[in-house]
C-alpha cells in the first residue's frame, strides 16, 4: 500500500487493541487531514489514515474515544472503535463504522440539490431528518462530550432519514478529569460569545453546540437560509458580524437592528409558535438563560411532524396545521404561497404518469352530472293590470239632454241680469256655474253599487293583487338560469380535461424547443460558486450570495442584478467573468432530448391541474343536484299558489257580479 503521508510505504498497520494486522483497500476519499480506506475482511469498517502522524495528545484522545465507544454512540456517529499503529507503535489513524448511502445534510436544504440527492421526499422527511440530527447531538451530549465544530459537513443523512455524525475525532471529549478540546470551528456556526476567539484550547459547552444545532435546523427547515443573512438598512452586514451582534434576521427584534429577511422567505412562525420560540431563544443575545437543548428540539420537531397535513392543491406539499385567523379561516399552505412568490417548485413526489385521456376519472363524474334531472323550461305569465278592476259607469242624462239643460240655465242667468243686474248678480253666477258643471262629465269613476258592500269589492281587489304577486314569483322561477349556467360551466370544465393531452403535447414541444437553453442552465447549475478559485471574492461574500440562492454559475448569470449590494464591485465583476467563462465551455448535445426530471415536473403540474378540474366538477355535480331539488320544490309550491290565487280571483268576481 502507498504511504498516504507521501513518505516510504507502510508495509503493515495493526490494531491498537490486540496488535492484529489489517489490510487496506483502494482509497475511498481524502480530506485535508487524512484519507479513508476500506478494511480487508471487515466490510462494516473503514480506516482513516492521517496524512501526517497525529500529535501525542491527539493519539491519546483517539485511544480514549475508542475505549469509550458505546452502542448508543455508534448508532449516531462514525465513532473511533480502535486506533491503528505502525510497526513502531506510533498511532497513524483509527477504525470507525462504515457510513454508506448517505449525503451531506446541506444537500437536503434547497429544492435543487434535494431533487438530485433526495428525489421525491417531502417536508415530513426534512423534519424527521432534523429530529434525528437533534437525537445525534443529544446522544453526544449525554456522555459529556461536545461536538464543537458544528458545520454542514459533519452530519450525513440517509435515504431513510437517519443521521450519522462524522469527523468525530475533532469533537471535544472528556475522559474523567482529562478534557480533549476541539481546536477547529466554522464562524457561521459559532455562537456570538465565542466570536473572534481562537479555537485552539477553547473549552466548549453543550450550550455552544446548541447555537450550531439551531443554525443547522434553521437551514434545514427554512430552505437553506442562514438565520443571520439578510438586508441591513445602513449598508453591508457580514454574517459573522451579524452573529456577533445577535442580529437574528427573522426574529421579533430584527427591525430594531435594521435587518430584513431576503425576498422569497418563510416567516419565522410558518411552522408554529413552538418552533419560532425555540429559534428566538437560540439566537437571542447571550445571557443567563441557556439555549434550547437538543432534547427540546426533539420534542418540538416530533410535534411539528405530527401536525403536518397534506395540501389539497399539491400532493407534494405537507404543511403544519395552525389555529385559524381572526375571521376563523384556516391558514393556507405555506409551500404553495412560497412557490407562487418565487416561481420555484420546492417539493416533488413520484406519482403515476399523467393520464393523457383522463376518461377513467372523467367518465363517471360526467355520467353523474348528466343523471341530474334538468328542470323543464316554463313560460313567463303576463301580469294583469290592477286598473282593470275600476268600474265604468254610464252617463244617466245623455249628451243631448245635458247640453239643452245647460243652455237653458245660461239663458236664465242672462234674463236675471237684464231685469235687475245688481240684485240678481249672485244668482246669475250660480246658475252660470251650474251650466258649466253640466258640461263636465267623467267616463270612469270608482263607486260602490248600492246593492253590494264595500267589503266584497275589497275582497275582489285583494284577490287580484295577490294573483299579481304570485305571477311575479312564478316569473322569477321561469327566469332562473342558475341550473343552465352551472351546467354550461361544468361542460367547460369537461372540455378543459379533454384538452389536457393537447396541452401536454404543446408543453413538450416547447421544452424541446428550449432544449439547448435548458441544457446550458443544467450544465452551469452543476458548477458551484464556492468551488471557484476567485481571489477577489471572500468566503463571506460567497455565503451571502448563497443566502440569496445564488450558488452556481447558472444563478450568477440569471440573477446578476441581485448581486448589487451583496458583494463588492470587484468581486461582482470577477464572479460574472467566471460565470461567463463557464458558459463558453457548454456544448449542446441534441441527442439528450428532454430531461426526464423536467418531463416529470410538467406531468406533475398538469396532473395537479387535472385533479383540480375534476374536483371542481365533483363539487359542481353536488351543487347541480341541490339546485335541481330546490327549483323543483319551488316550482311545485308556485304551481299550488298560482292555482289557489286564480281560484280566489274567480270566487271574488262571482260574488261581485250583479
Amino acid at each position: 500500500m502507498k504511504d498516504v503521508t507521501g513518505g516510504p510505504g507502510i508495509s503493515r498497520l495493526q490494531r491498537g487493541s490486540n496488535n492484529s494486522a489489517i489490510g487496506l483497500g483502494k482509497e475511498l476519499g481524502r480530506g485535508g487531514e487524512g484519507a479513508v480506506f476500506p478494511v480487508t475482511g471487515a466490510p462494516d469498517l473503514v480506516a482513516k489514515i492521517y496524512l501526517k502522524p497525529p500529535a501525542p495528545a491527539k493519539a491519546e484522545k483517539l485511544r480514549s474515544m475508542a475505549q469509550n465507544a458505546s452502542p448508543a454512540l455508534l448508532r449516531v456517529a462514525a465513532w473511533p472503535v480502535d486506533v491503528l499503529a505502525d510497526p513502531t507503535g506510533a498511532v497513524r489513524g483509527f477504525l470507525m463504522p462504515k457510513v454508506s448511502a448517505r449525503e451531506d445534510v446541506h444537500e437536503l436544504y434547497s429544492p435543487k440539490s434535494r431533487r438530485r440527492f433526495f428525489p421525491n421526499v417531502d417536508f415530513r422527511f426534512v423534519v424527521r431528518a432534523g429530529t434525528n440530527i437533534a437525537r445525534a447531538f443529544a446522544q453526544v451530549h449525554a456522555v459529556g462530550n461536545v461536538i464543537g465544530d458544528v458545520n454542514h459537513g459533519n452530519a450525513l443523512v440517509g435515504r431513510d432519514g437517519t443521521v450519522v455524525l462524522i469527523d468525530c475525532d475533532s469533537f471535544q471529549v472528556r475522559d474523567g478529569a482529562r478534557l480533549y478540546t476541539c481546536d477547529v470551528g466554522v464562524p457561521l456556526f459559532t455562537p456570538p460569545e465565542l466570536a473572534g476567539r481562537p479555537f485552539r484550547g477553547l473549552r466548549r459547552t453543550a450550550n455552544h453546540d446548541a447555537f450550531g444545532l439551531a443554525v443547522l435546523l434553521f437551514h434545514l427547515l427554512y430552505i437553506g437560509r442562514h438565520p443571520f443573512a439578510g438586508k441591513f438598512a445602513d449598508g453591508e452586514m457580514p454574517i459573522e458580524r451579524a452573529i456577533a451582534e445577535s442580529r437574528f434576521v427573522y426574529g421579533a427584534n430584527a427591525a430594531s437592528f435594521g435587518m430584513t429577511p431576503p425576498p422569497g422567505t418563510l416567516t419565522l412562525d410558518a411552522f408554529g409558535v413552538d418552533v419560532a420560540q425555540l429559534f428566538e431563544r437560540a439566537f437571542a443575545p447571550p445571557g443567563e438563560q441557556p439555549r434550547p437543548a437538543a432534547t427540546q428540539w426533539i420534542e418540538v420537531l416530533q410535534a411539528l411532524e405530527s401536525r403536518l397535513q397534506t395540501c389539497r392543491d399539491s400532493a407534494a406539499h405537507f404543511f403544519p396545521k395552525r389555529p385559524g385567523g381572526p375571521d376563523g379561516s384556516a391558514p393556507g399552505c405555506c409551500w404553495c404561497a412560497l412557490e407562487r412568490s418565487t416561481g420555484l417548485r420546492l417539493f416533488s413526489v413520484q406519482r403515476q404518469t399523467f393520464d393523457e385521456l383522463g376518461t377513467a376519472k372523467l367518465a363517471p363524474i360526467w355520467d353523474a352530472i348528466m343523471a341530474v334531472p334538468k328542470p323543464e323550461p316554463v313560460d313567463e305569465l303576463e301580469v294583469p293590470q290592477i286598473a282593470e278592476l275600476e268600474i265604468e259607469t254610464q252617463d244617466p242624462l245623455g249628451p243631448l239632454p245635458r247640453a239643452v239643460l245647460s243652455w237653458l240655465l245660461v239663458g236664465l242667468a242672462i234674463c236675471a241680469l237684464m231685469f235687475d243686474p245688481g240684485k240678481h248678480v249672485l244668482l246669475a253666477g250660480m246658475v252660470f256655474a251650474a251650466s258649466l258643471g253640466l258640461r263636465w262629465k267623467t267616463r270612469k269613476v270608482k263607486w260602490w253599487k248600492p246593492e253590494r258592500s264595500q267589503a266584497i269589492y275589497r275582497s275582489m281587489f285583494m284577490a287580484r293583487k295577490h294573483l299579481v304577486y304570485v305571477i311575479h314569483a312564478w316569473n322569477e322561477i321561469a327566469a332562473d338560469k342558475r341550473f343552465e349556467t352551472l351546467l354550461h360551466r361544468l361542460n367547460d370544465l369537461k372540455q378543459q380535461v379533454l384538452q389536457m393531452p393537447q396541452r401536454r403535447a404543446e408543453r413538450m414541444d416547447a421544452m424541446l424547443a428550449e432544449a439547448a437553453k435548458l441544457q446550458r442552465y443544467k450544465f452551469l447549475d452543476q458548477i458551484p460558486l464556492d468551488k471557484a478559485a476567485l481571489p477577489k471574492v471572500s468566503r463571506q461574500e460567497i455565503s451571502m450570495l448563497a443566502a440569496f440562492d445564488i450558488d452556481s454559475a447558472a444563478e450568477v448569470l440569471a440573477y446578476s442584478e441581485k448581486m448589487n449590494g451583496l458583494v463588492s464591485e470587484p468581486a461582482r465583476v470577477q464572479i460574472l467573468a467566471w460565470a461567463n467563462a463557464c458558459s463558453r465551455r457548454f456544448v449542446f448535445d441534441p441527442s439528450q432530448g428532454t430531461d426526464p426530471v423536467d418531463v416529470q415536473q410538467v406531468e406533475l403540474v398538469l396532473q395537479h391541474e387535472q385533479d383540480s378540474l375534476l374536483d371542481e366538477m365533483r363539487v359542481g355535480q353536488e351543487e347541480l343536484e341541490r339546485l335541481a331539488s330546490e327549483l323543483s320544490e319551488a316550482r311545485k309550491k308556485r304551481e299550488r299558489d298560482l292555482e289557489a290565487a286564480r281560484k280566489a280571483v274567480a270566487n271574488s268576481t262571482q260574488e261581485h257580479a250583479p
